[in-house]
């Protein structure tokens, strides 16, 4: 089976380019007729990512013909809190269901409305290094934040700032993807905890597992109870759940490395693959 994605140098298709498999083909808007040619299953990276490659007749015909299994994964949340995102996704959905075999979501929500549940997973970098000093033992938030769709995320970043406890204590290193993969990369591994807080995603995105890999501290902001992620970390001691301010400072307390491999080998992309019988190289 080949995995199909977009290259934006960060976050879900880094965590698979990093890791050098071969069983990859890469597209974008303007250069993917190759994809319609290839001999083998196909598993589409995003239904909203890659919209491109079936948003027309004649693109669905084509695929319609092709004759190997496919399958998409929507590691972004179809019911969106955003009107036209959810419509849009929903309107990729009823045209994929014409000639794809299964559909998997990651959204916890997504989970029981739109198809079978399969987690995000990592870039293997944060594993690779895990190893690099923790310099700053202090809590880092480097993702987006000010717009609208990220209000919930806004407004604990703006709560913690103004805590007499935690507000000395947060270091945010921006509000939007401005970093180079490596900036990030780096800097995160300075920091000995990452906050999380609420995305668009009633989920882990690819930023937990980054810190989860890396063997940091993850502080994991949720919405409700995540039925399907919380199994996975389950036991760890270097991942905290938490659903408001006082939810966190309650369960704050000294934290040491934590040896990584473990979690890595049982959440690295080829376990996903492998949990749903595909074998990737």
């Amino acid at each position: 089976m080949k995995l199909v994605t977009q290259d934006y140098g960060c976050g879900t298709s880094s965590s698979i380019l990093d890791y050098g498999i071969e069983d990859v083909v890469i597209v974008d808007q303007k250069n993917y007729e190759h994809v319609f040619d290839v001999d083998d299953d196909l598993f589409f990276i995003g239904h909203d990512f890659l919209y491109f490659l079936w948003d027309s007749q004649e693109k669905l015909d084509r695929w319609k013909s092709h004759r190997h299994r496919k399958a998409v994964w929507c590691f972004e949340r179809i019911d969106a809190i955003v009107p036209m995102w959810k419509q849009k996704g929903e309107h990729s959905l009823s045209i994929l269901k014409h000639f794809v075999d299964e559909i998997y979501v990651c959204d916890e929500d997504d989970a029981k409305k739109y198809g079978n549940w399969f987690p995000q997973w990592g870039s293997r970098i944060f594993y690779d290094r895990r190893d690099e000093p923790i310099t700053k033992n202090r809590m880092l938030f480097s993702g987006q934040a000010g717009k609208p769709e990220y209000a919930e995320r806004t407004r604990l970043l703006k709560e913690i700032f103004e805590d007499k406890d935690l507000g000395n204590s947060l270091d945010i290193a921006n509000f939007e993807r401005k970093y180079t993969w490596e900036t990030y990369c780096s800097n995160l591994l300075t920091y000995s905890a990452i906050l999380n807080p609420l995305g668009i995603l009633r989920g882990f995105n690819t930023r937990a597992y980054e810190v989860l890999y890396s063997g940091r501290l993850l502080l994991q902001q949720t919405a409700g109870t995540y039925e399907n992620h919380s199994k996975l970390i389950d036991g760890l001691p270097n991942a905290i759940m938490f659903t408001d301010l006082a939810d966190l400072k309650s369960k704050l307390s000294d934290f040491e490395y934590f040896d990584s491999t473990d979690f890595y080998n049982a959440n690295n992309i080829y376990s996903r693959f492998k949990s749903i019988g595909v074998e990737i190289k």
